[in-house]
């Protein structure tokens, strides 16, 4: 038992001389020289983890084959539909240059034409009042206008002409199934699609000052004169009364729009209805007037009565003068659309008639009864009567003149430059 008590105190003793050893090693710290020379000089610190070293290329690989690295990012179905799309590059259509722009159909002479305009007409035509829209349009159909040759004329006034006769039917695409059948020349110096609104914005601005603002005023002095009747209107007059808000309604639309309102022909359609409806008014007017007349005429009771058939007969007359302008203005609407119908002149000539006839009737009604017409709505009536007939006649007189956009038109235009339109005038109207 004491030899194995001394072998294991032995053992334990080898053991921690053996345990004191080895930490006594790991004490002692590593001299710097040693560890830099025992690790690489492009080797990471102690504790980060290394990247891997890119691959080795072989000398004899061709610099066709593609290199290694970073890859591609995944093409997912939702990066596909979220990706922007390509960008091509913007196209410009270039003209070549040329004297002049033309657009043409069938015919020998060009449907319409672009050319540098000069000086001394520009000084003779008068200044036309173009919207902000109308600018803009007339800028992008004349994008190069710039192009033109250089030749007499300014180098920023630009003439644009019509053929006579062609300005109404390119407008509404009847000119031999227009756009479709017009080319430009030079090729894409112009926009032949762009041809019937162009030749509809000539018309309106040559119509608005020769039509419109005339028609105005006389649309104006009816409400005016209507006024007093239509207080005292019966419920026959209704119809005038209505018939009067739609001619200033349908005037509006023209005004605001007058090339839009060129270019349908439903709305041209319906002016003419209008037409048809206010001649029916004025021959029932007229026959109103005429009946009060004879009511008046074979009257034989007391002065009471009599100054109510007087005044009567008075409001008759005005209601039926009034239905009789209305029926000229319509037609003078309806030409401004380019509708210039003769036969519209037989009727209104009928009308010029009817309201001769019935002044001439007042007059000699009120001679055979001097005491009882009151004389004080004479001259009033007289002045009502001739205002009436001159607007009768003035449209007769323009719808046998025709339509004046059946003319060669032109309009002069002057560009800046950036291309936009500075200022136009015109159109001129030629033989």
């Amino acid at each position: 038992m004491a030899d194995l008590a001394w072998w294991l105190v032995a053992a334990l003793a080898v053991a921690c001389a053996v345990l004191w050893v080895t930490w006594r090693r790991r004490r002692t710290p590593v001299p710097a020289p040693a560890v830099a020379a025992s690790r690489p000089a492009d080797a990471p610190p102690t504790g980060v983890n290394p990247e891997p070293p890119p691959p080795v290329v072989p000398a004899s690989t061709s610099l066709l084959v593609p290199q290694p690295g970073p890859a591609a990012p995944l093409r997912t179905p939702v990066a596909a539909l979220v990706a922007p799309p390509g960008l091509k590059p913007p196209t410009t259509l270039v003209a070549a240059r040329a004297r002049r722009f033309e657009l043409r159909d069938a015919a020998t002479d060009p449907v319409l034409t672009l050319e540098r305009g000069s000086p001394a007409d520009w000084q003779r035509a008068a200044a036309v009042a173009l919207t902000p829209m109308q600018r803009d349009f007339l800028g992008t159909t004349l994008a190069h206008a710039a192009l033109l040759a250089p030749g007499s004329g300014a180098s920023d006034l630009f003439r644009l002409a019509l053929r006579a006769g062609s300005a109404m039917p390119l407008a509404r695409g009847e000119l031999a199934g227009a756009p479709g059948s017009l080319k430009a020349v030079p090729p894409e110096s112009l926009d032949a699609a762009r041809g019937p609104a162009l030749a509809a914005l000539v018309l309106a601005l040559h119509c608005g000052p020769v039509y419109l603002r005339q028609l105005r005023a006389e649309v104006a002095a009816i409400q005016s004169g209507a006024s007093e009747w239509l207080r005292r209107s019966s419920a026959g007059d209704e119809r005038l009364r209505a018939l009067l808000q739609d001619l200033s309604r349908y005037l509006r639309e023209v005004e605001e729009n007058h090339a839009g309102a060129l270019r349908k022909p439903v709305f041209v359609a319906r002016v003419a209805d209008f037409c048809t409806h206010a001649e029916q008014q004025w021959l029932a007017a007229a026959e109103a007037q005429r009946s009060a007349r004879r009511r008046l005429e074979s009257a034989t009771t007391e002065q009471a009565t009599r100054e109510g058939l007087w005044q009567d007969y008075a409001l008759r007359g005005r209601v039926a003068r009034s239905a009789a302008r209305m029926l000229a203005a319509w037609h003078g609407l309806r030409l401004a659309l380019g509708e210039a119908v003769p036969a519209a002149t037989l009727v209104l000539r009928g009308v010029l008639q009817g309201l001769r006839a019935a002044e001439e009737a007042d007059a000699a009604l009120r001679r055979a009864r001097p005491d009882e017409a009151p004389g004080a709505a004479a001259p009033t009536d007289a002045e009502d009567g001739e205002r009436a007939r001159h607007a009768v006649a003035a449209t007769i007189r323009a719808i046998e003149a025709g339509f004046t956009g059946d003319a060669a038109l032109t309009l002069l235009l002057k560009l800046d430059a950036q291309g936009r339109v500075a200022e136009a005038r015109g159109p001129v109207c030629s033989a």
